[in-house]
């Protein structure tokens, strides 16, 4: 459909039923214009003719030393330049230099999680010695971005190859952190290589600083991982495992492979297994090599001491394709036995029910340690009180495969993008799939609600759009969790089911290995659907307001009961009212929050018996921050 990006004059009048709000115009940022300019974006939620991204391929080594708790790696990066610029320097992602005593973080941290950060070292581009200096990277004012000047300007269309070696101490706090020791002898390891930073047509480098609250913006990248560990050590990566016959002994390999094809759980690893002691290899060293095509990151764990179950699922039943579904966990936890099926239960609902896009990847694999925390074909996840959690976690995690791996979401600048539809895909999965005992205290709304309830001042109402990087909690984590998905909640109620996962599955199919940004998602949903949505955009994700419904008055007329509500937060939502009768029966209607497009009063009829003796708005789905004027009686 076709749009202007100008301003609109406000409009405002009255009607019969309520007063009419102003609407303006979707705000666009200006480098969202450029890019259009550029073709590099469209106005319609697609790719634009000239879009580019760059890409990287990643051959990486690493040496794991578990009792120094080192690693210490070399690699050769590939890196290919589609941009239609010369680059004279590339940005290093140095991700452990957050552990450094002077970084900045988003809050304290123990002293177990300090290390001297990560060491490069015998850097060359296309087998020219680069200068390097750790010290000054390391003093500098964001350590966790560092440039890496090139002898020679990679043009557009080139490609430069980058050898570099590395070293880090890993962290050994036990607060729940997303990478480091979780026990002596098991750990994960996350954000333990240098990456190169994404170059986009938005921004050009991402040099944003990080701080342990955000996440991450990573480029589609091939890898090809050795992970070299001491005997009897198992290695759990992204990916898939390359050698398997030269690491795991019999019965394990024969185990691993009929699991790629089971229905049922598959006991790779049992407790009396480790104590025979014979699962992997008998050397001094083994080489765990896995590989992974077009995906944004590489995690890792590993143990000598983790039970191993796995099992399969189809996600694609058109086809018959299957995924590998394995988990990795101590034997003193008392959800992870329970963890391979919900995991597997999970997937086949994403796959087939919500969003009902076949999971992409040939694998996943959850492991047992402390970040709640997702990546390519992988999950870190500690031990829950009760299997209510342990469903909602893994079903939150695991909806991160869409968002932000299969469109590669800028995290750390829109966390709303990725962890905002990852709580709206655990919602269904723990509403449709699962019924939990409590679901108010597991999920969506009750569990990612309560601090909005509870805070009163402006921080919560900061605009969903603010950048995330910008933000402290409460407003960090209510902008990327609770209130997006309450957004995206109301915009299926808006569209209806079918409509909304038609616009959701092309959003996808359109940016599926590309870098959306917000607009995207919005001028896809606009463009799919065929409606004008810049109403909704506007107040739910750039103006500072507020989940708040109050009825007004009611009247009874001829068999139809009218009701009048106010929008006294600002937010489009749907309107969910029971209506109780004098003798105890009641029903409740549902309106769409269409309601709302030009209007904060608004009066909705629906047939009853006779007049009510009660009215109140139904909060089931989303809250409401004064429950003082819901209600209306007789």
């Amino acid at each position: 459909m076709l749009r202007s990006i100008t301003i609109l004059a406000f409009i405002a009048f009255l009607s019969a039923t309520g007063y009419l709000v102003a609407q303006p115009a979707i705000y666009v940022a200006r480098d969202f214009k450029q890019a259009v300019r550029n073709n590099t974006r469209t106005l319609d939620g697609r790719p634009g003719a000239a879009y580019w991204q760059n890409r990287a391929a990643y051959e990486l080594d690493v040496t794991v030393n578990p009792q120094k708790k080192q690693a210490v790696g070399k690699a050769r990066i590939t890196y290919t330049n589609n941009s239609p610029d010369a680059l004279r320097a590339l940005n290093l992602k140095l991700i452990q230099n957050v552990h450094l005593p002077r970084a900045v973080r988003a809050a304290p941290m123990d002293e177990a999680y300090l290390t001297d950060g990560i060491h490069l070292a015998n850097i060359r581009a296309n087998g020219k010695a680069i200068a390097w200096d750790n010290a000054a990277v390391q003093g500098s004012d964001d350590p966790t971005n560092a440039w890496l000047n090139l002898p020679k300007a990679l043009e557009a269309g080139q490609s430069v190859n980058i050898e570099l070696e590395w070293a880090y101490e890993i962290q050994t706090s036990q607060n729940e952190h997303r990478e480091g020791m979780v026990d002596s002898t098991s750990l994960y390891c996350a954000y333990w290589y240098p990456r190169i930073a994404v170059y986009d047509d938005i921004s050009g480098w991402d040099l944003i600083p990080h701080n342990v609250q955000t996440e991450f913006y990573n480029d589609f990248s091939d890898y090809d991982v050795t992970i070299r560990v001491p005997e009897g050590f198992v290695v759990w990566a992204t990916g898939e495992l390359a050698n398997a016959k030269e690491v795991l002994q019999d019965p394990y390999l024969g185990r691993l492979q009929q699991s790629y094809q089971s229905d049922e759980i598959i006991k790779i690893v049992t407790d009396k297994d480790l104590k025979q002691g014979d699962i992997t290899a008998q050397k001094p060293q083994l080489a765990w090599r896995y590989r992974a095509e077009n995906v944004t990151d590489f995690a890792f764990g590993l143990s000598d001491h983790y039970l191993w179950d796995a099992t399969s699922v189809v996600v694609d039943p058109a086809t018959g394709r299957r995924a590998s579904v394995q988990t990795a966990y101590l034997e003193s936890s008392t959800d992870f036995p329970e963890v391979a099926d919900i995991a597997r239960n999970c997937i086949r609902y994403f796959s087939t029910q919500m969003p009902a896009i076949p999971y992409p990847y040939p694998k996943l694999t959850v492991f047992n340690g402390f970040g709640q925390m997702e990546y390519p074909m992988m999950v870190n996840d500690v031990d829950m009180y009760n299997l209510d959690d342990s469903k909602a976690l893994t079903a939150h995690e695991i909806a991160h495969t869409y968002f932000p791996f299969l469109t590669g979401i800028n995290e750390t600048a829109f966390a709303w993008m990725d962890e905002g539809w990852a709580t709206f895909l655990e919602y269904f999965a723990c509403t449709e799939l699962y019924t939990l005992k409590n679901p108010e205290q597991a999920i969506y709304p009750g569990y990612y609600m309560r601090r909005y309830l509870g805070r009163k001042g402006p921080e919560t109402e900061v605009p969903i759009f603010t950048p995330s990087f910008q933000q402290l909690d409460p407003a960090y984590g209510l902008n990327s969790y609770g209130k997006p998905a309450s957004a995206y909640l109301s915009l299926l109620h808006l569209l209806g089911r079918e409509q909304f996962l038609e616009c959701l599955q092309a959003y996808v199919a359109r940016w599926q290995g590309k870098h959306p940004q917000p607009y995207d998602f919005f001028f896809t949903f606009e463009d799919v659907s065929g409606q004008d949505l810049d109403w909704f955009w506007q107040r739910w994700f750039m103006e500072y307001n507020t989940m708040d419904l109050a009825l007004v008055s009611y009247h009874f007329d001829n068999g139809i009961s009218y009701v009048r509500i106010r929008n006294e937060g600002g937010k489009p939502l749907p309107i969910v009212v029971k209506a109780t009768q004098e003798d105890g029966s009641s029903q409740t209607f549902t309106f769409s929050p269409a309601w709302w497009e030009d209007r904060d009063v608004v009066e909705v009829g629906f047939a009853t018996p006779g007049p009510a003796s009660r009215l109140e708005l139904v909060w089931k789905d989303f809250v409401d921050v004064d429950r003082t004027d819901d209600v209306l009686e007789k």
